[in-house]
């Protein structure tokens, strides 16, 4: 019985422990000082947007700063401000599985837009209908809503500081980032007005999980849903039409490594952007945040005229080596170090050598014109592909708002997740530099130039269009009917 008592008492200490509300100063210290040692040595892009002297010294002033202990989410807080200050899209801080259930935690049942300097109700997922899109939200808990995304935003990672993609993701994923501001809740009050309505209404709105969030939204907004690699005929006279790409990954029931559904499905999409004779087609990227490397592959080969590589180097960490061929693999670490002959300061890498790896598609080679649609929420494997294609001269207008992804490249390709010791938060970690090939170097600006900036309006939130499409459409009208005269 005693025994019995002491493994209860044990199992008991680990729960709570795993449960710990307040952190001392010391283990929250603890936590920054693990954080920064590992990024330095895993992390390809440590110091390569902010320096180590600037990094150090947001580092030191958190440091300094911490004077008592700092219950969990304060914790996050602090910890957070290091992850975003790397400046990486792909790098960013989680919270462990054993606080929040991922299927149990309840969120605000709401996302936002902001469209101009105010914001409004982009997705209402609440059990109140009467709150409908395009309502001016003004004060969330009597907070104004201005001030409540400036502090969102602190939580969100973003290429070189990107200020477009942190305002992006702090309205698109508002309930995501609002947990972590404010934990988990019961309710959130809101004060609101509706469209064309000046009276300013005030109401209660309980907090749901994601499942009962996307069983509301899928109902009420089922026209919303843009399927991946959806054709979409827009003007059949002209012979213009959409193909919407909103992820560079499509999983099915089993597992699918190699992606081949995604390429099914990619080719079923160009087969009948074939039989419809389509001469303008209008590449919808936004909201892409990327997927599967190898995809953008297959997608040049259908849109690419001659052959084209898409990788020019590889690198990675000396100091990551065995993180990546892990020892217990045996033989791969041997092969691993061959695949990687270079050395330049702390990296290994290699080089493309060959500018044809990838040959074009013949029975299904689209040869019309192409135009891309962006938004901040373009990256990584979007903003891969849309690099590549302006280099290469593929596409006759970049159409839309500034993307997310930086243009040379980025920090990618395999991932390591280490969990802190104390506060138990998860940081996932980027493991290799990869750097596009673009030996044209059409694109001057440090994010893709756009030929057109087209932002998101009031009336396109209420009636559920496009605006970016209306416009692409018009423009390629204009251009054939200036043809034909």
């Amino acid at each position: 019985m005693k025994k019995l008592l002491v493994i209860l008492f044990s199992i008991f200490s680990l729960s709570s422990y795993a449960q710990k509300q307040t952190f001392s100063v010391e283990e929250v210290r603890e936590d920054m000082a693990v954080l920064k040692r590992k990024f330095e040595k895993l992390h390809p892009g440590m110091y390569y947007y902010k320096s180590k002297k600037e990094y150090n010294q947001i580092y030191d002033s958190l440091y300094n700063s911490l004077t008592q202990p700092l219950t969990y989410l304060e914790a996050y807080r602090v910890l957070a401000q290091l992850v975003t200050a790397v400046e990486d899209g792909h790098t960013n801080i989680r919270f462990d599985s054993k606080r929040f259930h991922a299927k149990k935690v309840k969120y605000v049942p709401f996302f936002l837009r902001r469209i101009n300097d105010k914001y409004y109700l982009s997705i209402n997922a609440s059990r109140d209908s009467t709150i409908v899109r395009g309502s001016e939200v003004i004060r969330i808990n009597n907070e104004p809503v201005e001030n409540l995304i400036n502090k969102l935003k602190t939580f969100v990672s973003s290429d070189n500081d990107n200020e477009e993609t942190k305002e992006y993701y702090a309205t698109a994923l508002f309930s995501s980032f609002y947990l972590r501001q404010y934990g988990e809740i019961d309710s959130v009050t809101i004060n609101y007005r509706l469209p064309f309505n000046n009276t300013i209404f005030r109401k209660k709105l309980a907090c749901l999980t994601n499942g009962e969030i996307n069983k509301i939204s899928d109902m009420r907004y089922k026209t919303f849903k843009r399927p991946n690699l959806a054709v979409k005929i827009v003007d059949s006279l002209n012979h213009i039409a959409v193909l919407d790409i909103t992820s560079f990954s499509m999983t099915g029931k089993f597992m699918d490594f190699r992606q081949k559904k995604f390429k099914r499905g990619l080719r079923n999409s160009f087969k009948r952007i074939k039989e419809k004779g389509i001469e303008h087609l209008i590449v919808d990227f936004r909201a892409n945040g990327g997927g599967y490397i190898p995809n953008i592959s297959r997608l040049m080969k259908y849109l690419s005229p001659t052959p084209f590589t898409i990788i020019d180097t590889i690198a990675f960490k000396k100091s990551a080596y065995f993180t990546i061929a892990k020892p217990y693999y045996i033989s791969p670490p041997l092969v691993f170090w061959m695949g990687f002959p270079k050395r330049k300061g702390d990296f290994m890498y290699r080089v493309n050598k060959q500018n044809d790896n990838n040959k074009p598609i013949k029975d299904l080679a689209y040869k019309g014109k192409t135009y891309f649609l962006t938004d901040p929420g373009c990256y990584s494997a979007t903003t891969f592909t849309l690099n590549l294609a302006k280099d290469m001269g593929i596409g006759q207008a970049f159409i839309g708002q500034t993307v997310g992804g930086a243009s040379w490249g980025s920090f990618a390709g395999s991932w390591e997740n280490f969990k802190l010791p104390h506060t138990k938060y998860v940081i996932h970690t980027p493991l290799y530099k990869i750097t596009h090939r673009l030996p044209n170097q059409k694109n001057k600006g440090f994010f893709l130039d756009l030929d057109y900036e087209v932002n998101r309006n009031y009336e396109e939130l209420l009636k559920n269009n496009t605006s970016v499409i209306d416009f692409t459409v018009d423009m390629i009208r204009a251009s054939k009917a200036a043809v034909s005269r």
